[in-house]
């Protein structure tokens, strides 16, 4: 495979089953309509190694199925798929293919902290879904490390019109000049995000 300049987006939002199918949904599409070119990713499970050759991100898929990303700084050098059993450790499932067949001596993994870090620094748009009222809110740590990390002008909030926002957390959206979008149903809230990607990804060609 050769290598290419792709965009990532990230789609934050808590991981209740409703919402998760919703960024799901959109990661799909965006998959679909940005083939090779745009690649979308929920934090949820990604993880990302660092090697003397590559920088790899590491998607496991219902612990069935670990697709890797494998980087060269900004370039992507090839996207592998790796079957998962039952029982068997994804860190070590990756540590072993990448040494085998790319001669690769160092691997780290990076800590959730620092795997934030990097995927924000990297994202060309960081878009954060708050769906529902009832969850834990999880998803705006991810948004407070993504203001304060210096990654604010990527930031898009979408709020359900049936979610309210407390005024503590407008002071700081307003302060960090985050654009916030409300939508009305999972088509809407689609549609937007699809769109912002289209002009991100030909702005960028």
């Amino acid at each position: 495979m050769s290598q290419r300049a792709v965009s990532i987006v990230l789609l934050l939002g808590s991981y209740d089953n409703v919402t998760k199918a919703l960024l799901n949904n959109i990661k799909e599409e965006i998959a679909k309509i940005f083939a090779g070119k745009t690649f979308a990713f929920l934090l949820e499970n990604l993880e990302i190694y660092m090697t003397d050759r590559f920088e790899v991100l590491a998607e496991i898929e219902d612990n069935q199925l670990i697709t890797l990303y494998l980087f060269e700084g900004s370039s992507l050098h090839d996207v592998l798929d790796l079957p998962l059993k039952t029982g068997e450790n994804p860190d070590d499932i990756v540590s072993s293919y990448l040494k085998h067949n790319f001669d690769i001596s160092r691997i780290n993994k990076r800590s959730v902290t620092a795997k934030y870090g990097l995927l924000m620094s990297l994202a060309v748009e960081i878009f954060l879904v708050r769906h529902k009222e009832e969850t834990h809110g999880g998803e705006y740590v991810e948004l407070m490390h993504a203001l304060f990390t210096g990654q604010s002008e990527k930031v898009w909030l979408f709020r359900n019109n049936s979610i309210t926002v407390s005024s503590m957390l407008m002071e700081y959206l307003d302060m960090f000049r985050v654009k916030i979008r409300t939508y009305d149903s999972s088509f809407d809230l689609k549609t937007s995000i699809l769109r912002i990607v289209s002009y991100s990804v030909e702005n960028r060609q």
